[in-house]
């Protein structure tokens, strides 16, 4: 992202967001300004058609402030803050951006990726299961604005071995801040 591109970005994530459910609160504002997440993030992506940003993604890596700083043992690299300008779906904005975030793991030697999604997310999902992620309800976590579900891509044949097994579904799903232990 180009710094004059920044109020363009938080617009078409606010767009994106609101037209699937409500964000609200301080992520809200973290949302609107891309730049709070610039530095925190190894790379802050955009996608133009018709030389017009219409899409975002942020890939982060352990220790990226972006990362929120959680031991995440299952996943070496993700993304965050997926958005697609409602004008451009269905153009592949968002399967080129996330592919994009595919390629620049792999290009890092990590081995597997691992984000979150909130539930209510379902054309997301969609896009995630079609690139081979797959839920993992035994990650799944509670934000103020819904339960958010951990999906991984293995990006090689030894990311099994290197991570551990799924665990039990717990019967009730935690806060982020327990399951991520940020105190």
């Amino acid at each position: 992202m180009r710094p004059e591109e920044s109020a363009r970005v938080g617009e078409l994530t606010l767009t994106a967001y609101d037209s699937y459910g409500t964000i609200d609160g301080p992520y809200r504002d973290l949302l609107a300004d891309p730049r709070q997440r610039m530095d925190g993030c190894s790379a802050l992506l955009v996608a133009e058609l018709d030389s017009r940003v219409v899409g975002t993604v942020s890939f982060v890596v352990p220790g990226d402030g972006e990362w929120e700083d959680r031991p995440e043992p299952q996943g070496d690299a993700g993304f965050r803050v997926l958005a697609v300008d409602p004008t451009a779906e269905g153009r592949g904005v968002g399967h080129r951006l996330v592919t994009d975030c595919i390629d620049r793991a792999r290009t890092l030697g990590k081995h597997r990726m691992v984000i979150v999604t909130m539930a209510w997310m379902h054309r997301a999902h969609r896009l995630y299961a079609g690139l081979g992620f797959v839920r993992r309800p035994d990650l799944d976590v509670r934000f103020p604005g819904g339960v958010g579900h951990v999906l991984t891509l293995d990006l090689t044949p030894d990311a099994p071995r290197r991570f551990p097994a799924p665990g039990p579904v717990p019967s009730e799903v935690p806060w982020f801040e327990d399951a991520w232990d940020l105190r």
